[in-house]
Protein backbone atom coordinates (compact mmCIF):
# COMPACT_ATOMS: atom_id res chain seq x y z
CA UNK A 1 0.00 0.00 0.00
CA UNK A 2 1.23 3.30 -0.70
CA UNK A 3 0.15 6.57 0.93
CA UNK A 4 -0.22 10.21 0.20
CA UNK A 5 -1.34 13.57 1.45
CA UNK A 6 -4.30 15.24 -0.66
CA UNK A 7 -4.50 19.17 -0.27
CA UNK A 8 -8.35 19.89 -0.28
CA UNK A 9 -9.84 22.96 -1.89
CA UNK A 10 -12.80 22.70 1.12
CA UNK A 11 -15.16 20.61 2.41
CA UNK A 12 -12.81 17.97 3.24
CA UNK A 13 -15.48 15.22 3.98
CA UNK A 14 -16.55 16.02 0.23
CA UNK A 15 -13.11 15.12 -1.16
CA UNK A 16 -12.51 12.38 1.52
CA UNK A 17 -15.84 10.33 -0.19
CA UNK A 18 -15.08 11.27 -3.63
CA UNK A 19 -11.59 9.61 -3.12
CA UNK A 20 -13.18 6.47 -1.34
CA UNK A 21 -15.38 6.14 -4.42
CA UNK A 22 -12.13 5.94 -6.57
CA UNK A 23 -11.01 2.93 -4.19
CA UNK A 24 -8.59 4.96 -2.31
CA UNK A 25 -8.56 3.93 1.93
CA UNK A 26 -8.91 7.23 4.03
CA UNK A 27 -6.45 6.99 6.78
CA UNK A 28 -7.30 11.02 8.42
CA UNK A 29 -8.95 13.66 7.67
CA UNK A 30 -7.39 17.09 9.12
CA UNK A 31 -5.42 20.19 7.68
CA UNK A 32 -4.60 17.30 4.95
CA UNK A 33 -6.42 14.44 3.65
CA UNK A 34 -4.06 11.17 3.95
CA UNK A 35 -5.12 8.28 1.72
CA UNK A 36 -3.96 5.04 1.04
CA UNK A 37 -4.22 2.61 -2.08
CA UNK A 38 -2.58 0.67 -4.41
CA UNK A 39 0.03 2.04 -6.85
CA UNK A 40 -1.90 1.33 -9.56
CA UNK A 41 -5.00 3.21 -8.30
CA UNK A 42 -2.80 6.41 -7.90
CA UNK A 43 -1.39 6.10 -11.19
CA UNK A 44 -4.63 5.70 -13.23
CA UNK A 45 -6.84 8.28 -11.05
CA UNK A 46 -3.66 11.31 -11.36
CA UNK A 47 -2.17 10.21 -14.64
CA UNK A 48 1.80 9.94 -13.79
CA UNK A 49 3.83 7.09 -13.15
CA UNK A 50 5.35 5.76 -9.93
CA UNK A 51 9.08 4.75 -9.07
CA UNK A 52 10.25 2.64 -6.84
CA UNK A 53 13.31 4.71 -4.81
CA UNK A 54 15.39 3.51 -1.59
CA UNK A 55 17.38 5.27 1.34
CA UNK A 56 19.16 4.60 4.75
CA UNK A 57 16.55 4.99 7.59
CA UNK A 58 19.77 5.62 9.95
CA UNK A 59 22.70 7.89 8.31
CA UNK A 60 25.84 5.16 8.63
CA UNK A 61 24.05 1.89 8.57
CA UNK A 62 23.49 -0.46 5.95
CA UNK A 63 19.72 -0.62 6.26
CA UNK A 64 17.63 1.35 3.60
CA UNK A 65 13.56 1.61 3.44
CA UNK A 66 11.54 1.28 -0.22
CA UNK A 67 9.68 3.90 -1.12
CA UNK A 68 7.54 5.46 -4.05
CA UNK A 69 8.05 8.78 -5.73
CA UNK A 70 6.62 10.60 -8.91
CA UNK A 71 8.67 10.38 -11.89
CA UNK A 72 6.47 13.08 -13.26
CA UNK A 73 3.36 15.55 -11.18
CA UNK A 74 0.62 13.89 -10.70
CA UNK A 75 -2.65 15.48 -12.43
CA UNK A 76 -5.48 16.47 -10.95
CA UNK A 77 -8.32 14.81 -12.94
CA UNK A 78 -10.99 17.60 -13.65
CA UNK A 79 -14.21 16.14 -11.73
CA UNK A 80 -11.20 17.00 -8.78
CA UNK A 81 -10.43 20.09 -9.67
CA UNK A 82 -12.58 22.06 -7.92
CA UNK A 83 -11.81 19.62 -4.45
CA UNK A 84 -8.14 19.12 -4.63
CA UNK A 85 -5.55 21.31 -4.69
CA UNK A 86 -2.46 19.05 -4.53
CA UNK A 87 -1.21 15.55 -4.19
CA UNK A 88 1.76 15.32 -2.50
CA UNK A 89 4.19 11.99 -1.98
CA UNK A 90 6.34 12.81 1.30
CA UNK A 91 9.56 10.72 1.54
CA UNK A 92 9.69 8.57 4.35
CA UNK A 93 12.12 10.48 7.12
CA UNK A 94 15.80 9.96 7.52
CA UNK A 95 17.17 9.47 10.97
CA UNK A 96 20.22 10.69 12.33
Amino acid sequence: MLTAEVIPIGGKNAVALALQQQGFNIISIGEVIIISGKKEIFEKIFKFKLGKHSKAVLSGIPSEIEFYKPLTPPVIPDKFRSLIKEVLFPEPPEFF
